[in-house]
Parts: C-alpha cells; structure tokens; sequence
C-alpha cells in the first residue's frame, strides 16, 4: 500500500471517535503537546479524548516491501469534582469513555487499507480528586511496496 500518512490515519480516528463518543465528549481532538502542563491551563473543554500517534517502525519484508507498525494512544481526561472514584467509575467517567474508545476503534480499519486497530493497553496516568486521565494505546500496520 502507498500513501499511509500520519495525517490519514489521526483524522480518521478523530472522525471514529467524534461519531462514536457523541455527546459524552467535550474535546475530540489530535494532541501532540505536554498533557500535564495542558491540564492545569484547562486547554481543553472536559471530558476529552486527545488522539497522540506515538510512533512508527518499518521492517523490510521484501525487496522493495516493507511492514509498517503505527502506534497510536487516545487519552482520557475526565474532572470530577466528586472524588477519584467518580471521576473513573461514574457515567461519563473514565472507564465509560474508555469503553466507548474500544467500540468506535477496536477491530476496525477505519475505512484505510491497514490493519484492524488492535488494542494494545488500557493504563492509568493520573487519578487524583480532582482529574483522572487513562491511555489507550492501539496499534496498526500496513504494507509499503516501493
């Protein structure tokens, strides 16, 4: 396959989460910046899915064929005034976005010609009184013929 950019796939996971979050959502978004920082400025409007490509590998796998591994991560940022608990286990919390994150990507090539989305890990980052944040990271491949 050719033309598997960076830009293709964030904007198509973008479009999967937009659709599939709906309303539960404030922020849908790509993100490439410092997330802690971020947080205490109150960048973004809460609860937020921030989709961050973290990184790419090829392998050659012929003479002129290469695999290319694509990872992604979707952030989680959920306040919650209610305590830690809340901010995770409440409807429209952590784990009820995180559900959804599966739903709209999990298994699904997204329209490109990749690999279906595999879920990687699912992790807690910070989880305090106020802001609980999870990542999900996913991963895809596709092939490069040159």
């Amino acid at each position: 396959m050719s033309g598997v950019v960076w830009n293709s796939l964030e904007d198509a996971v973008v479009a999967a989460l937009t659709a599939g979050l709906g309303a539960d959502v404030r922020t849908v978004r790509s993100y490439q910046g410092d997330w802690r920082a971020d947080l205490r400025q109150e960048t973004w409007r809460l609860p937020a899915a921030l989709v961050m490509l973290t990184g790419s590998r090829s392998e050659q796998v012929g003479v002129s064929s290469f695999d290319l591994t694509l990872d992604l991560q979707v952030l989680v940022v959920v306040r919650h005034l209610r305590g830690e608990e809340a901010g995770r286990r409440e409807t429209g919390g952590a784990y009820d976005l995180l559900a959804g994150i599966r739903q709209a990507l999990w298994h699904q090539d997204l329209g490109l010609d990749v690999t279906p989305l595999a879920l990687i890990r699912e992790e807690p980052l910070l989880t305090d009184g106020e802001f609980t944040v999870y990542a999900a990271q996913y991963r895809t491949t596709a092939v490069l013929d040159r």
